[in-house]
């Protein structure tokens, strides 16, 4: 699931359509004004919702005044954001 550590969300286990929605409102409750990174490092399974859920994330975030970045994704993820173009709209963390 999710869990914060080390000034990071730490997503877990699979991201599929099965639990999405419970990902996420689980991750809707840490966005806030600030820079959030969310790390998919522990993540096992992913399909197309996970690319879905990270926009939101995102949106969710922007409504609050803050931004998201994304860490760790795996070529999975990459290559569906690239496939359905959206590459642009998730940002990366850098460090």
């Amino acid at each position: 699931m999710i869990r914060e550590a080390d000034g990071r969300l730490y997503v877990s286990g699979p991201v599929t359509l099965e639990n999405a929605m419970t990902l996420l409102e689980a991750g809707g409750r840490y966005l806030g004004r600030s820079k959030t990174v969310i790390d998919f490092s522990e993540v096992s399974e992913i399909d197309s919702v996970s690319v879905s859920l990270m926009l939101e994330w995102s949106r969710q975030a922007r409504i609050n005044g803050g931004e998201v970045r994304f860490a760790n994704l795996g070529e999975a993820i990459r290559s569906l954001t690239h496939l359905y173009g959206v590459e642009d709209l998730i940002l990366i963390d850098a460090q």
